[in-house]
């Protein structure tokens, strides 16, 4: 077992034993390792913490990806993290390591972007680090608080309960595919923009947690399948998706076509959308149409939640009933 590599293993195969290595079992630690957020009971008040890493050739290629952007982004993907939980994001820390020939000029403007971000969002920067390296790393360690009777986890979802995603699916997946093909396609703009640019649903999060009326959620940055995935595995639940049922935009459908004969293959397992997928009783499906509406952020029943013995199903849009082979990428495989 020892002699096994990464690549056998995989991303969540190595969290799942990091999981086992090093897990803690402070009293005070209402949630570690295995959900989008840490969460700490610190006297009367619940402290939030996440953390996400982007790298120069894995996550973003400067030849498209222009620093203020990718300054808005960096904090953009930790923002994701807390409102899934329905948390308020307050304080954060960056650290960076920094190839020394790239020009100061740049080094600024990523760190504009990041303050749009901060601002946006009302959140301080509060310190970091900075180191020589290779290839550009960003890596930010973003803190917020909650109430604990409020919080959202992916643990939680009950058989019965509905699945439902915010937003549009795929977008930012096929963005980044017209990216690294090089070619300017009528109507894309969109679809790009969301990949560089994209917005964490935090006023949602917010909303959905205070009004309880979610059981468990998580947000879509890996891919719809293997979020789900994760969902599942922590809330010990089955679940069947209607493919004909994810919501894809006007873009996503008249671009998809030079990139995949499956329409639905930049939404199932692209990644990085960055929306919330949670789920919910059915008893909750007006109220959760009311915050859309108000919010004006789309809101689609996907799925419904099974018993764990039933498996994770998907319903193809001829009504062929199938077990998802391949869920989406995986760091390391």
């Amino acid at each position: 077992m020892n002699n096994m590599d990464l690549q056998e293993i995989g991303e969540f195969g190595l969290i799942c034993r990091i999981r086992k290595w090093i897990n803690s079992s402070d009293p005070a630690l209402i949630q570690g390792i295995g959900d989008d957020v840490a969460v700490i009971e610190v006297g009367t008040k619940v402290l939030l913490m996440t953390t996400d890493i982007l790298i120069e050739g894995i996550h973003f290629d400067l030849s498209w990806m222009d620093p203020y952007p990718l300054g808005r982004k960096s904090l953009a993907v930790n923002l994701s993290d807390i409102a899934s939980m329905g948390g308020i994001p307050k304080y954060f820390l960056v650290s960076i390591g920094l190839p020394k020939n790239l020009p100061v000029s740049f080094i600024s403007s990523f760190y504009r972007g990041l303050k749009h971000e901060a601002d946006r969002f009302r959140v301080g920067c509060i310190g970091g680090d900075t180191s020589l390296s290779q290839k550009m790393i960003v890596n930010i360690c973003l803190l917020g608080e909650g109430k604990k009777r409020n919080l959202l986890f992916r643990k939680g979802a009950k058989v019965g309960d509905a699945l439902f995603v915010s937003g549009r699916l795929g977008d930012s997946a096929l963005g980044l595919k017209i990216l690294q093909a090089k070619k300017k396609i009528k109507g894309s703009e969109a679809l790009v923009k969301k990949h560089i640019s994209p917005s964490p649903r935090v006023e949602l999060g917010q909303a959905i947690a205070k009004y309880h009326l979610a059981t468990a959620m998580i947000d879509v940055s890996d891919g719809l399948l293997i979020d789900t995935s994760h969902l599942l595995e922590e809330s010990e639940v089955g679940a069947r998706i209607w493919e004909d049922r994810i919501p894809l935009s006007r873009p996503y459908r008249k671009c998809v076509r030079p990139f995949s004969k499956d329409p639905s293959r930049f939404a199932l397992s692209g990644g990085e959308d960055y929306e919330l997928l949670f789920t919910a009783p059915l008893t909750m499906r007006g109220k959760i149409v009311s915050l859309a509406r108000s919010l004006k952020i789309p809101i689609t029943r996907i799925g419904e939640i099974l018993a764990q013995e039933e498996g994770f199903h998907m319903i193809s849009s001829d009504g062929e009933d199938y077990s998802p082979s391949r869920l989406g990428f995986e760091h390391f495989k």
